[in-house]
């Protein structure tokens, strides 16, 4: 739901989305550095929107420069290079010109790169040598070619040389350099002679098609880069605008590199409000460097809710995002993974534990030192006694591996056990048994909430 709202019916910002909090950066300074780009990108919403609206336009060219430089005879090859290239001398210019426009005051280091790598490389007198480069190898005044004659009246070393008869037609160049006496014309029915004078053409342009062909690759390279980047930025101010438009409060997180610490204040599932299109109860956890964390206690409470804010929480962070909250303070985690009920096997190929179990190690065998592992109601396929004594020896090898891990559990046993040696956390109730939403500290509960729930529905 993130990235739709990122998106908003834009595939590529959804690809560009998609790929990042599949491959979030581990690193603070890389974090960082988009967290200061992302700043000011907000600062000026229109000036990317822009540039993302030139690159994007250059960069959907990329299938056809494919098919530019597949072609075989260099001639074919010159053309279509030649053709793609002066539709995008106009969008390097039109770049050229928007980054000179006075509202571009940009104070980040990534976007003043930016701006200064499109003066640098397009300013005018560069883009006016790439246009007359281009009507140079439209040959509309003939092509003049040097090559050795070699053994067997072969040549070779061909190259397009400058024309010295430039303005003149090609009947007075002839003339000039060969002679009456050296001049060949072809019959206009004349296939083979047809045949020869392009081969000798593509042999000319065998060096001058692959270069330009070349610098074709590079200038819709660069297209493709910078909507890249821009795609994001751009889904990150849609994303803010739905943000806005719900009054969800919105920071810029503070990552961690070392230990695990996890603090928040005024935090809300992001999800729930874009979903209810409503501002979603916040939540505030001092920071802490508690693990396990174990959320128990009554049903409909919050607790998965919680859950998933934290989670969002952290991966919207490591993307260089926002996050909804007034303040927000994680260590950066390597792997992150979460684990939430799923709909039983279909297939009947499994019981419903051995189903839960091959999920389970599926989401944690990997995880090593610096990972964190959400769980909401694991092992409920088995009963209380069962589930605490598998779910601790589990948690205990997560622990040697250096793996943090958050559980929401029902089973009061379990929650117990892990509360020794983490954080217990529980769903506030209010004196008439009405739900907060709010999760604040407190001791794990003694018994399970069957009886809270049955009250709730009213007793039979």
């Amino acid at each position: 739901m993130i990235i739709d709202a990122m998106a908003d019916g834009d595939p590529d910002i959804a690809s560009v989305a998609n790929d990042l909090f599949i491959h979030a950066p581990t690193d603070s300074t890389v974090i960082r550095w988009r967290q200061e780009v992302l700043i000011d990108a907000l600062a000026h919403p229109q000036l990317i929107r822009d540039l993302d609206s030139i690159a994007r336009h250059s960069a959907v060219l990329e299938r056809r420069s494919s098919y530019a430089t597949r072609q075989q005879a260099p001639f074919s090859q010159l053309l279509r290079s030649r053709e793609l290239l002066s539709l995008l001398i106009g969008d390097l210019e039109a770049l050229a010109k928007r980054v000179r426009e006075p509202d571009n005051d940009v104070s980040s280091k990534g976007l003043k790169l930016l701006i200064a790598t499109i003066n640098d490389n397009f300013n005018d007198e560069y883009l006016q040598s790439l246009q007359a480069e281009l009507q140079l190898l439209r040959f509309e005044n003939g092509m003049v070619t040097r090559a050795t004659l070699g053994a067997g009246n072969l040549t070779s070393d061909e190259l397009i040389v400058e024309s010295p008869f430039q303005g003149r037609g090609w009947r007075d160049r002839l003339h000039l350099v060969l002679g009456d006496d050296n001049r060949i014309e072809i019959a206009p029915r004349d296939q083979a002679g047809g045949e020869t004078l392009r081969e000798l053409r593509n042999l000319a342009l065998s060096q001058i098609g692959t270069i330009v062909a070349h610098g074709l690759g590079t200038v819709i390279s660069f297209f493709v880069t910078l909507h890249h980047e821009l795609a994001w930025l751009v889904g990150a101010i849609n994303l803010r605008s739905q943000f806005e438009q719900l009054d969800l409060p919105i920071c810029m997180p503070e990552p961690a590199a070392d230990g695990w610490h996890l603090g928040f204040h005024g935090l809300c599932e992001p999800t729930l409000g874009l979903r209810t299109r409503a501002r979603p109860i916040t939540n505030n956890l001092a920071l802490d460097d508690s693990s396990p964390i174990v959320l128990s206690g009554a049903n409909s409470g919050g607790k998965t809710t919680w859950l998933q804010s934290v989670a969002l929480g952290i991966l919207m962070m490591q993307t260089g995002l926002f996050v909804t909250a007034d303040e927000f303070r994680a260590t950066i985690r390597t792997n992150l993974r979460t684990f939430f009920p799923d709909d039983e096997d279909r297939e009947l190929q499994h019981g419903r534990l051995d189903d839960e179990l091959i999920r389970l190690a599926a989401t944690i065998t990997e995880l090593q030192e610096d990972g964190l592992v959400l769980l909401n109601e694991p092992l409920t396929s088995t009963n209380e006694i069962e589930a605490s004594e598998i779910a601790t020896a589990v948690f205990r090898d997560l622990d040697k591996r250096g793996v943090t891990v958050i559980v929401v559990t029902h089973y009061p046993t379990l929650a117990r056990e892990l509360a020794t040696s983490g954080l217990s956390l529980e769903p506030e109730i209010l004196g008439d048994g009405v739900r907060s939403y709010r999760i604040e500290p407190s001791p794990p509960p003694k018994n399970s909430s069957a009886m809270d729930i049955y009250r709730r529905l009213g007793g039979w």
